[in-house]
């Protein structure tokens, strides 16, 4: 929490039952404060042993994320609930065992250096010939030649804008990642609040050749440029509700933000529009692993769970729901093309425009940049 608008909004929220464990994890995070993991859902405790657990982000338990699994046992597996990859990544270093876990991409290298994963062998999924021909070699996921993960849902990052206040970036060739460090627009402009989808960001936009794994010279480079965008923005946040609530009372012009953004304003009429930059949006791709704390009499109940998270069914309530894209091509021809484009997602070649976005990768230098994200936000 960075103002004190941030500060209210957190009040708010907890009094009228908006604060999401995620949201309230990230908020207390943000100020120095632990939070005792107490998973919601079906835990351990109450799990029943003949069923997979899973081990994932809120809103991935729905019913409609696993029917077809659902349908041929007759029952849901067990879920344990996340805040984040961080609480995830403490929790099973102390001895939480879950069967399944859904990492974004850029946590699997780190995830299976810890002994956490287990190769997936793709003969065994259903759905897999149906995946997105650009999500089947996502950077960092096939390690030694074994696949340790499987692509579900992606997304892009990048700015959206208000069209009506900003009219000279509407024109296609004028989209650029730059309107988040125009002058004219100071204190109307957002970053979010985190190293792989803030200052990657930033990165890309100061043209480092690899923004995951930056030179000593391209990290000066870009702290230079988040020190000249700080006095700008409005605000540094991790809250998707807050910067469009800030984007639809006009508060803001810009932010840096995800593609879901634009379904929520186009809902309200808010004049607004999603950019591809020049210099690329980022392509982020989160998945499921199959963990190797599997027993063997498990193995081909969450080979079926895994499946069903990639159905076909299951990828249309995801992009209808939550406004983001889903791994099986075959998903789209069941969308208008009107759809697609009030979620940020084109209604034309998918593999091609997921591939013009940067993935996102494991962050070679994370804790130097950290360090530097630290200082420039402190104004060091």
């Amino acid at each position: 929490m960075e103002t004190k608008r941030d500060i209210e909004k957190f009040i708010d929220e907890i009094k009228y039952g908006r604060m999401t464990r995620r949201k309230f994890a990230r908020a207390m995070a943000s100020v120095g404060l632990a939070v005792a993991i107490m998973p919601t859902g079906r835990t351990r405790a109450l799990a029943d042993d003949s069923v997979p657990t899973v081990f994932t982000w809120s809103g991935y338990d729905a019913p409609e994320m696993h029917g077809e699994f659902d349908k041929k046992y007759g029952k849901a597996p067990n879920f344990s609930i996340w805040g984040d990859e961080e609480e995830a990544e403490s929790k099973m270093r102390s001895g939480f065992h879950p069967e399944m876990v859904m990492p974004c991409s850029y946590k699997v290298n780190k995830w299976n250096d810890l002994g956490f994963l287990r190769p997936i062998d793709t003969a065994r999924l259903e759905h897999w010939p149906e995946i997105i021909p650009a999500l089947d070699n996502v950077p960092d996921t096939v390690i030694g030649g074994k696949r340790m993960w499987v692509p579900a849902w992606w997304g892009l990052t990048s700015v959206t804008f208000r069209t009506d206040l900003a009219p000279e970036y509407v024109p296609a060739d004028k989209h650029t990642w730059g309107i988040l460090w125009d002058e004219k627009y100071k204190g109307r402009l957002s970053m979010i609040d985190s190293l792989i989808d803030g200052v990657m960001a930033a990165a890309i936009y100061s043209g480092a050749k690899d923004p995951f794994n930056m030179t000593d010279a391209e990290v000066a480079k870009l702290k230079e440029l988040m020190i000249k965008q700080r006095p700008l923005l409005r605000f540094y946040t991790n809250d998707n509700t807050g910067w469009q609530q800030a984007l639809a009372s006009g508060e803001l012009v810009a932010a840096d933000s995800w593609n879901d953004t634009i379904l929520n304003l186009s809902k309200q009429g808010i004049p607004s529009m999603f950019m591809i930059p020049k210099e690329g949006p980022m392509t982020w791709t989160c998945g499921i692993a199959m963990t190797a704390w599997v027993k063997p009499e498990m193995e081909n109940m969450v080979y079926d769970l895994v499946n069903a998270y990639l159905s076909v069914d299951t990828g249309i309530y995801w992009v209808n729901t939550f406004g983001m894209g889903h791994s099986n091509k075959n998903v789209y021809s069941h969308l208008s093309a009107d759809e697609l484009t009030k979620r940020g997602l084109t209604p034309g070649d998918i593999d091609a425009y997921i591939k013009a976005g940067h993935f996102q990768a494991t962050i070679k230098n994370e804790p130097v940049l950290q360090a530097m994200y630290e200082e420039v936000k402190a104004g060091i």
